[in-house]
C-alpha cells in the first residue's frame, strides 16, 4: 500500500475551512436574525429620541447597522461557496452592531444607567452569538477600541477613568460569566439532545431497513436454491436451466432490486424528516392516478399471494396528478406497509383504494378494515417520531408523508373508528385540461428539434396500440415503419437504419424480448447492433423492466402511457445516443482510479468497471488515492466525497489548484449516497456527480462522457514523421552516437518543463514562456523534429506579440509534441 500523505492545507484554506463549518452552526441564528436585524435599531432610536429622550442618539448609526443587514436577509440564495465569506459577515456585523455602536453610545451618554444595562444586555448577547471564545474576544475588543476611537473623535477628548465609572462596570465581569456560563450549558445540552436524536435515527434506519434486507435475502436465497448443483459434489458442475427456472431467477433479481430502491427510499425519509430537505417541485410530472396506483401495488414486497389478494383497487374515477413519481410511490408504500402490518392478527382485514373527483381537489381513498385507532390518537398520528400500536415503529413515515402531500399542494387527513376500520384520504390539486395541455406543448416543443426527420420503427401486434403511438409523436414531425410482429421487425431493421425502435414485449410467434437479443446480436446488421429500443408492455415494470434490460433495452414503458411519457422516455434516450455494447475500445485503453472507504463497495464498483474493459486501480481515502496520483497516470478519477483521513472534496481541491496540468484538468466524478453532495461535488470542481444506489448503466454513461471528451483521449494533432537522425550527424560532422547522446541531454534538460510551463502559465510569466518556446524550437531544428518546431514557433510568436487567448492551447500542444518525440526516438 502506497504510504498515506497528506498535503498541509495553507491557513487561508484552514480558515476558510472553519467558517464554512461555523456558518452550519450559525445558520438557524442568522434565519432567526431576520426578523430582527432589520427594524431593531430603528425602532430603539425612536424609543430613546421620543418616548424616553437620551441625552445623545445617532440615526446615522442606527440605521447603518439596518443598511448592512440587508445582504444577510437573502443568505439562502448565496452558492456554497459563498458560505464562508457570509459567515464571516455575519460576524462583522455582529460587532458593528453590538459593541461598536453600544460601547459608542455609553460613552457619548456619559455611562447613564440605562446605557450600563443596555451594555451588559449587550455582552450577553453578544456571547451567545459567538460561541468561539477566541473570536469573541478578539471581536469584542476590536468593537470596543473601534468604538472608542469614535468617541475620541467625536468628542476631542479622551476618556478619563474615576472611581464612579469603575463602580458602574463591576456589574460586567459577572455578565461575562454568565454569558459564558450560558452559552456552555447551552452547546452541552444541544450536543446532548443531538446525541438522543442520533440514537433516534439510527433506531428508525435500522428499523426501516430491516424489511427490504430481508427481502434481498430471500430474493438471494430463491436463487441460491435455483442452482442446479452442489459445489461438494464431485460431478462436473454444468448449469443448466430451462426458460421458467430463468424467468424465475429474473423475477427474483427485479424483487431484490425493488427492495434495495425501497430501503433507499427508507433511509431518504429518515434523512429528509430530520434535515427537513425542501421537495422540488421541478421533479413533478403528469401521471394518472390509476396507473401510477396499479403500479406501487405491483412493486410493493408482500410476503404472500395471499396477502397480495387482500387488497383491492377500484379505477372508475380516475384522473390526472402532478406529482413526483417516487415520493408518491413511498406515500402508498407506507399506508401498505402500515395496513399489512395487522393482518397478521385480523385475518378477515382487507384493504381498499378508490378514486373520487371533485371540483378544487380529486382525491384517494385507502382504507383498511383493520384494528383501528383510538379517537385520543387520531390527532397525533401525522406527528414526527409518533407511534402507537407497534412493538417496533419509528413514527416517522405518516409525518413524511404529510410533507409530500403538502408539497404536491394537497393534504392527506385520516378517519378512523376503533375495531372497525382506518381511512386516509389523500386530496390533490385539480389539474385543469389547460395546464395539461400546456405541459403537453411544452414537451413536444422541446423534443422536437431533437426528433424532427428521424426514423421509428413501431413494433406492436395491436393495430390500435400503434395508431395510438403514431398519433402521440405526429407533431414530432419523424417518419414511421410499422411492424405487426418480431420477424417483421427483423425485416425492417436490415433495410433500413432506424434511429430509435419501440418494440412490445408480449407478440406471438418472436417476443419483443428475443427480438432485442437477435438485433443486438447483429442478425439484422451491423446498424441495428446500436439502434436504441424501447420497450413497451403492459406487464409490470420491475419485472419487465429487468428482463428489456438484459436484452438490450434502454427503457421500458408501460401500457398504456401519456403522450408526455411517451415523447419524454424516447427524448431522453434519443439524447443518450446509440446502444453501446458492454465493451468499447474507449474503455479498454483507459485507466481509473477508484477511491472509497469501503471494502466492499471499491471490490463489488471495480468488478463492475473491469467488466466494462476498464483498468481499474483502487485506493481507500483520499491520502493514498493522491500519492497514487503523483506517480502513475489515470485518465479518469471516480471518489466518494466523505472519507475518513482525506475527502473526495479536498482531493478534488488539490487537484484543481494543482501545478501539474495533467492533474488540473483530470475527469473527476464524485460518489454518494447523499443527492443533498451535489452541489458541494460541482463547487469543489467535480465534473460529474452520481448516487452510489442508481443503476450502474448511470455511471458507466458518465464515465463514457468524460473520456470521450478528455484532453488526453483526443487525437494529436501534430503527426511526427519516422524519427531518423542519419543526416544530422552528415551535416553536423558528428557520429550517431554522439547526436543520440545529445538528445538524451536534451530530454534530460527539459524533463520538468510541464510543472515550470504550466506555473508560468498561471502566474501569466509571457517572457519565460517565450524564452523556453525559443529555446525548444532551435533543439527541435537541431533534431529535425519539425512537428516541435512548430508548435514552439506558434507559442514564441504569440507571446512576443503579446496574444495570450490561446496561450492556453498552445502551451499544450507544445507538450503532447514534446512527449510524443520522447516516447518516439531511441
Amino acid at each position: 500500500m502506497a504510504p498515506r500523505y497528506a498535503p498541509e492545507c495553507s491557513p487561508l484554506k484552514r480558515w476558510i475551512e472553519f467558517l464554512r463549518k461555523d456558518y452550519e452552526r450559525n445558520e438557524f441564528t442568522i434565519k432567526i436574525g431576520r426578523y430582527v436585524g432589520l427594524w431593531a435599531h430603528p425602532i430603539y432610536y425612536l424609543l430613546w429620541t421620543v418616548i424616553l429622550p437620551q441625552p445623545y442618539e445617532s440615526l446615522t448609526l442606527r440605521f447603518a447597522s439596518t443598511i448592512s443587514f440587508i445582504p444577510i436577509l437573502f443568505f439562502k440564495h448565496y452558492p456554497a461557496s459563498f458560505k464562508p465569506w457570509l459567515n464571516l459577515y455575519w460576524y462583522l456585523w455582529l460587532t458593528f452592531t453590538l459593541p461598536v455602536i453600544f460601547t459608542f453610545l455609553m460613552l457619548m451618554n456619559n455611562f447613564s444607567g440605562m446605557w450600563l444595562v443596555c451594555e451588559t444586555m449587550m455582552l450577553l448577547v453578544f456571547i451567545i452569538f459567538v460561541p468561539n471564545y477566541y473570536m469573541l474576544v478578539f471581536l469584542f475588543t476590536s468593537g470596543v477600541l473601534i468604538a472608542y476611537a469614535g468617541f475620541v473623535f467625536s468628542t476631542g477628548t479622551h476618556l478619563v477613568i474615576t472611581r464612579e465609572i469603575i463602580e458602574y462596570m463591576l456589574p460586567l465581569p459577572m455578565a461575562i460569566l454568565l454569558g459564558v456560563l450560558f452559552s456552555y450549558t447551552t452547546r452541552k445540552g444541544a450536543i446532548e439532545q443531538r446525541n438522543k436524536s442520533l440514537q433516534s435515527l439510527a433506531g428508525s434506519i435500522a428499523h426501516e431497513m430491516r424489511n427490504p434486507f430481508g427481502q434481498i435475502r430471500n430474493c438471494l436465497k430463491s436463487i441460491q436454491n435455483m442452482l442446479p448443483f452442489s459445489p461438494s459434489t464431485k460431478e462436473k458442475n454444468t448449469i443448466s436451466l430451462d426458460k421458467e427456472s430463468v424467468n424465475r431467477i429474473i423475477k427474483s433479481i427485479a424483487q431484490g432490486q425493488n427492495a434495495i430502491k425501497r430501503g433507499v427510499q427508507a433511509i431518504d425519509l429518515v434523512l429528509g424528516e430530520i434535515r427537513e430537505n425542501p421537495i422540488n417541485p421541478k421533479n413533478f410530472t403528469y401521471l394518472s392516478a390509476s396507473q401510477i396506483t396499479r403500479k406501487a401495488l405491483d412493486e410493493y414486497g408482500y410476503d404472500s399471494d395471499n396477502e397480495r389478494n387482500r387488497v383491492r383497487l377500484d379505477t372508475r374515477e380516475t384522473f390526472i396528478l402532478h406529482i413526483d413519481e417516487t415520493l408518491f410511490l413511498f406515500v402508498l408504500f407506507n399506508l401498505l406497509k402500515n395496513a399489512i402490518y395487522y393482518f397478521g392478527g385480523h385475518p378477515k382485514s382487507e384493504i381498499r383504494i378508490r378514486f373520487k373527483k371533485g371540483t378544487q381537489h380529486n382525491y384517494l381513498f385507502f382504507r383498511d378494515t383493520g384494528p383501528g385507532i383510538a379517537k385520543e390518537d387520531l390527532p397525533h398520528i401525522f406527528d414526527s417520531f409518533h407511534t402507537k400500536g407497534k412493538q417496533e415503529g419509528t413514527g416517522l413515515g405518516l409525518a413524511y408523508c404529510k410533507r409530500v402531500m403538502k408539497a404536491f399542494g394537497g393534504n392527506i387527513t385520516c378517519d378512523s373508528e376503533k375495531g372497525k376500520y382506518t381511512e386516509f384520504t389523500l386530496a390533490f390539486p385539480v389539474v385543469s385540461n389547460n395546464d395539461l395541455a400546456r405541459h403537453n406543448n411544452d414537451v413536444i416543443v422541446n423534443a422536437l428539434p431533437d426528433f424532427r426527420g428521424k426514423l421509428l420503427l413501431i413494433v406492436d401486434d395491436e393495430p390500435l396500440y400503434r395508431m395510438t403511438l403514431k398519433k402521440y409523436l405526429l407533431p414530432l414531425e419523424v417518419a414511421f415503419d410499422e411492424a405487426a410482429n418480431g420477424f417483421e421487425a427483423m425485416v425492417y431493421a436490415a433495410e433500413n437504419r432506424y434511429d430509435l425502435i419501440i418494440m412490445d414485449l408480449n407478440m406471438p410467434q418472436m417476443s419483443g424480448y428475443e427480438t432485442a437479443e437477435r438485433l443486438r446480436c447483429g442478425e439484422a446488421g451491423a446498424e441495428a447492433v446500436t439502434t436504441p429500443i424501447i420497450a413497451h408492455s403492459a406487464e409490470p415494470a420491475y419485472i419487465a423492466g429487468t428482463m428489456a434490460e438484459k436484452a438490450g433495452m434502454q427503457v421500458l414503458l408501460t401500457k398504456p402511457c401519456s403522450q408526455a411519457e411517451l415523447i419524454n422516455a424516447l427524448h431522453k434516450v434519443l439524447k443518450t445516443g446509440p446502444h453501446k455494447p458492454s465493451k468499447s475500445s474507449l474503455l479498454e485503453s483507459s485507466r481509473v482510479l477508484l477511491i472509497d472507504d469501503s471494502a466492499l463497495n471499491r471490490k463489488l464498483l471495480a468488478m463492475n468497471l473491469t467488466d466494462t474493459g476498464l483498468k481499474v486501480a483502487l485506493a481507500e481515502n483520499g491520502a493514498e488515492g493522491w500519492n497514487m496520483l503523483q506517480t502513475l497516470e489515470f485518465d479518469l478519477l471516480i471518489t466518494d466525497i466523505r472519507m475518513p483521513e482525506m475527502d473526495g472534496l479536498e482531493l478534488t481541491r488539490l487537484l484543481r489548484t494543482s501545478k501539474n496540468h495533467r492533474l488540473r484538468r483530470l475527469p473527476i466524478i464524485g460518489l454518494s449516497g447523499a443527492e443533498e453532495e451535489k452541489e458541494t461535488a460541482k463547487s469543489v470542481g467535480m465534473d460529474e456527480f452520481r448516487l452510489k444506489t442508481e443503476n450502474p448503466d448511470l455511471l458507466l454513461a458518465s464515465i463514457e462522457k468524460l473520456l470521450s471528451s478528455s484532453p488526453s483521449k483526443q487525437p494529436i494533432d501534430c503527426t511526427l514523421p519516422p524519427f531518423n537522425l542519419a543526416p544530422s550527424p552528415e551535416s553536423m560532422g558528428l557520429s550517431a552516437a554522439d547526436i543520440e547522446d545529445l538528445f538524451k541531454t536534451f530530454l534530460d534538460e527539459f524533463q520538468d518543463i510541464e510543472t515550470s510551463m504550466y506555473k508560468a502559465l498561471a502566474e501569466q510569466n509571457i517572457e519565460y514562456l517565450r524564452a523556453q518556446a525559443h529555446k525548444l524550437k532551435g533543439n527541435a531544428a537541431l533534431f529535425g523534429a519539425e512537428p516541435l518546431r512548430q508548435t514552439a514557433e506558434t507559442l514564441e510568436e504569440s507571446c512576443r506579440s503579446n496574444q495570450t487567448d490561446e496561450l492556453e492551447k498552445q502551451v499544450t500542444d507544445l507538450l503532447i509534441a514534446l512527449s510524443a518525440l520522447s516516447k518516439h526516438a531511441f
